[in-house]
């Protein structure tokens, strides 16, 4: 409690600081041939006379009004008002003492004929123009320190916003893309240069609307369009290569590696990147990796991310371990360039590889009325992961009017692995039911043959559009698994082996052809086709065989326990619909959704069945300014997996079976979105929430006898689940001193069905986090980074045989970093989770406190010397908690601890000269 009182006193120190009163200045633009015209999102910047140094800006809001405040009285100011297709306005004026409060009333602006051709006093350039479709940026307004970046720049344009995964958003639209001069640069992907390109070298920065998103998907609002930052560079700057080597090691024969070299030149990018390390931490954080390039030329297609550093793209491990410990090490290159025709081509080729430690202890806690079954369970496994990603992209723009863009991608992926698992279950008497010795010897490969096409057609006729296109792929996923398990059961006496190969080859094939049509009829009415179909062909294959004791080898075939599964068939959906604007901010979308579906499974073992369903739906979509409502419905097929009636008894406590008889399930699903953004405050906020509602969605039931848990999938209504949440976010500006604070709420409710032991009930889910975050920047020397956020989880069920679960988390994390004095930096971070599920012998607080002094040398600071602390308190867990069912599951791991580690890293920046030839690599 003290720790949150103290965070919100500091929060009330920092905001009555920016809260002090000064003179301001307020007035409101219009047009100067129409009066009733106000200029939106116009320019006003202010200088103090005599001075050519921005004091501040402000921009007007959407009614035409500017309101300045925190300028000093019994100063002369120079006003300089710059609007889109307008002339330049000036004014001088002077605030008193008397008079801190000045209103300039209503200021009349004359259109300008060549708006593009305007020439501006060098002085007097400013600092935001809003165009009609385009926000530009002049960097010269926004000071950054001489090793800054371009990452640093964008920290402190209004409104932009880059959050903890390097994704980036302006005015709360997502940011897509990052071109250079117009060009994709390295893919075109987000953080594309951000930690690379110098902040000096950016003569402007654009943001733009993601026409292409638009097009695939014409019925985007305009608050979830995607954005597109275009850097403008300084004329001097068109050819060049940057990029950058480290090394470092440290006690315990730790180390880390790498290097990544990017050369550009006009049209032309390569990239070649090379890491290594055993502190279980990526090569390249995601930034780094996504800025590479190629990965959006050649498709992102999967992405995933946690808290603890580890992450992947398109089912690449570039490093780090979401749970234990790992030694990782990949490479691979990326090429791109544009033709004298404008077609862009891609490829690109990477391997990773990463030897991995996972040491687990789990608790999961079941309430089965008067008892529970309580399992503790130690987990030991190792594992190889190698993996390689070959792929391309070619993007062809016809005409301005017409796209062609052509993905091919394969993806190759072996992971051997030996688990070992002792586990034990007891009951509420803490009686001992059973134990279990486990060993699983996993060998499987995951590949991914893939070709995406899309052809977009926009119209002369405006509104007309066309886009057509294909997603095809095939997955063989071969599993090799040898088990070995031993059972002992002690309330009534027994005991149990296995031992076992089980051969199972997972062999997906997925077509999908999708097309959309817009066609306006009227000004107000527009009409709108989307069909697409999957032709689905799936196998499952699965062979049992137990070790012969005659020759030791595993050859005798197990008839139960094998079984392949074939589903073949398709399923369509098409959407009809027909927009009408009631209003200028009233536009309305009824429509109707046809599904359909055919599935033919087929069993070695059992009889065929046939599935064929459709239904007609109505959908319905509503856009009033910012808020939009949409709801729909369609059809999901059940996983082949889910079919196979062979059970899963690798783990021979939780014995998992399938079931042949699952319909596909139907869903309704809706969802509203509400955004704002207020230049005028620098305030953004967005309200959105979305819901589910599941006929013959799979759950699974299970069955408890001596301690042996049966699952079996089954078909189940009346499961719903609404997520949503807000945000709000406030920008302060004083002099050199920024803070931005923000607020933020998230909830999600769950309804469904538990059946154990043939006692159904509903089980609601609700888990509510409230959350705040401050970041506040004195002249670039301090930065102070606070972020607190609750997790409030429940779960109530309406049958007396489950027990309701009730417990919170706690997390808290705070960063300090200090550039002073000069060519020094200091940093420092401190994270805390408390965990109220109190469990005993698991650490329920956990600290993590990392800190790191870093020497900046060499000319432009491109070498740098950094020593840092991992976990200096020695946390050495990483933990989990969750509720599914009637179980809370309760699991840490182990991390690699308290370490230190010296690390050089060298930054390669070569701008507007020759690249390779009698330029060496340290001429750089």
């Amino acid at each position: 409690m003290k720790k949150i009182l103290l965070f919100i006193a500091f929060s009330l120190t920092i905001f009555n600081l920016f809260a002090q009163k000064n003179g301001s200045i307020t007035g409101i633009l219009a047009d100067s041939a129409n009066h009733k015209t106000t200029l939106n999102y116009a320019t006003v910047s202010v200088y103090k006379v005599g001075d050519s140094i921005l004091t501040t800006y402000k921009l007007s809001d959407d009614k035409g009004v500017f309101k300045i405040n925190g300028l000093p009285p019994n100063v002369k100011y120079r006003l300089v008002i710059t609007a889109w297709q307008y002339g330049t306005f000036r004014k001088e004026v002077e605030l008193s003492t008397a008079n801190p409060a000045l209103n300039l009333g209503t200021l009349y602006l004359s259109t300008k004929a060549n708006d593009l051709n305007e020439v501006f006093i060098s002085a007097e350039r400013p600092p935001v123009i809003v165009r009609k479709d385009t926000i530009e940026f002049n960097a010269e307004s926004f000071k950054t320190l001489p090793s800054a970046v371009v990452e640093d720049l964008l920290k402190k344009l209004p409104g932009v916003a880059i959050a903890a995964d390097g994704s980036i958003q302006v005015n709360g639209k997502t940011v897509s893309r990052i071109l250079v001069d117009g060009k994709e640069f390295f893919g075109g992907d987000q953080q594309i240069a951000t930690k690379n390109l110098p902040a000096n070298i950016i003569d402007k920065v654009q943001v733009v609307e993601d026409k292409q998103a638009k097009r695939r998907a014409p019925d985007l609002t305009a608050a979830e369009i995607p954005q597109i930052i275009n850097l403008k560079l300084k004329k001097a700057i068109k050819k060049g290569a940057f990029g950058k080597l480290y090394a470092g090691g440290g006690l315990k024969d730790l180390y880390q590696a790498g290097g990544l070299m990017n050369f550009f030149r006009d049209t032309t990018q390569v990239s070649i990147l090379a890491y290594g390390n055993n502190i279980n931490q990526p090569g390249f954080n995601p930034n780094d990796v996504q800025r590479i390039g190629g990965f959006n030329r050649s498709g992102v297609n999967s992405m995933m991310m946690s808290s603890s550093g580890y992450f992947e793209f398109n089912g690449i491990n570039f490093g780090g371990s979401n749970n234990g410990v790992q030694t990782s090490s990949g490479g691979g290159f990326n090429f791109n360039t544009i033709n004298k025709k404008g077609i862009k081509f891609n490829t690109q080729y990477f391997f990773g590889k990463s030897n991995n430690l996972l040491e687990k202890l789990s608790n999961t806690n079941q309430t089965l009325g008067t008892d529970r079954l309580i399992t503790n369970a130690n987990e030991n496994t190792t594992s190889l992961i190698l993996k390689h990603n070959i792929g391309g992209k070619l993007d062809w723009q016809i005409d301005s009017l017409t796209q062609l863009t052509i993905e091919p991608a394969m993806v190759l992926n072996s992971n051997n692995s030996i688990s070992k698992i002792s586990s034990n279950n007891s009951n509420a008497n803490n009686q001992l039911i059973n134990t279990l010795e486990n060993l699983n010897d996993r060998n499987s490969s995951g590949n991914k043959y893939q070709l995406r096409a899309d052809f977009n057609k926009d119209f002369k006729k405006a509104g007309r559009s066309l886009n057509i296109g294909a997603d095809i792929s095939a997955t063989p996923n071969p599993v090799t698994n040898y088990n070995k398990s031993n059972s002992i059961f002690y309330l009534t006496p027994s005991t149990s082996e296995i031992d076992q190969l089980r051969q199972n080859n997972v062999d997906n094939f997925r077509s999908y052809l999708y097309g959309n049509y817009s066609e306006p009829i009227s000004k107000k009415l527009k009409f709108k086709a989307d069909i697409n179909g999957n032709i689905i062909n799936s196998e499952n294959a699965l062979s049992t065989f137990y070790r012969n004791p005659a020759n030791q080898l595993y050859d005798m075939v197990i008839p139960n326990l094998s079984q392949t599964v074939k589903q073949n068939g398709f399923k369509t959906n098409t959407n009809i619909s027909l927009g009408y604007k009631l209003t200028k901010d009233l536009y309305l979308q009824p429509g109707l959704v046809h599904n359909y579906i055919s599935l033919n499974n087929r069993f070695t073992n059992g009889a065929d069945i046939d599935q064929r369903y459709h239904f007609m739906w109505p959908t319905f979509q509503l856009t009033y300014k910012i808020f939009r409502f949409n709801y729909t419905a369609s059809f999901t097929e059940p996983n082949v997996s889910y079919l196979q009636p062979v059970a899963d008894n690798t783990n021979a406590l939780y014995i998992r079976n399938g079931n042949p008889n699952l319909l596909p399930a139907r869903m309704q699903s809706l969802s509203m979105y509400m955004y704002k953004y207020d230049p005028k405050n620098l305030i953004n906020y967005n309200l959105y929430g979305y819901g589910n509602f599941t006929k013959n969605g799979i759950i699974n039931t299970i069955t408890i006898n001596n301690g042996v848990q049966t699952v079996n999938p089954i078909n189940m209504s009346g499961i719903y689940n609404f997520q949503g949440g807000a945000n709000i976010s406030k920008d302060f500006r004083k002099d050199k001193t920024s803070l931005k604070a923000g607020l933020g709420f998230w909830a999600n409710f769950d309804h469904t069905p538990v059946i154990v032991n043939n006692i159904l009930s509903n089980a609601n889910v609700f888990y509510v986090g409230p959350n705040g975050s401050i970041r506040l920047s004195l002249n670039d020397k301090v930065e102070i980074n606070q972020s607190y956020s609750i997790n409030l989880n429940r779960s109530k069920y309406n049958d007396s045989f489950y027990t309701n679960i009730s417990y919170n988390t706690h997390q808290s994390t705070s960063e300090l970093i200090i550039r002073y004095p000069k060519k020094v930096v200091f940093e420092t971070s401190y994270a805390l989770t408390i965990n109220e599920q109190k469990i005993a012998g698991y650490n329920n607080n956990i600290k993590f406190w990392n800190a790191a002094l870093t020497y900046l040398f060499m000319k432009n600071d491109r070498a740098q010397l950094k020593f840092s602390v991992n976990d200096i308190l020695q946390s050495n867990v990483r933990r989990t908690i969750q509720i599914t069912g009637n179980s809370v599951i309760d699991a840490q791991s182990n991390n690699l601890g308290r370490y230190g580690m010296l690390t050089l890293t060298y930054n390669i920046q070569n701008f507007g000269q020759k690249v390779g030839g009698r330029q060496t690599f340290f001429n750089f």
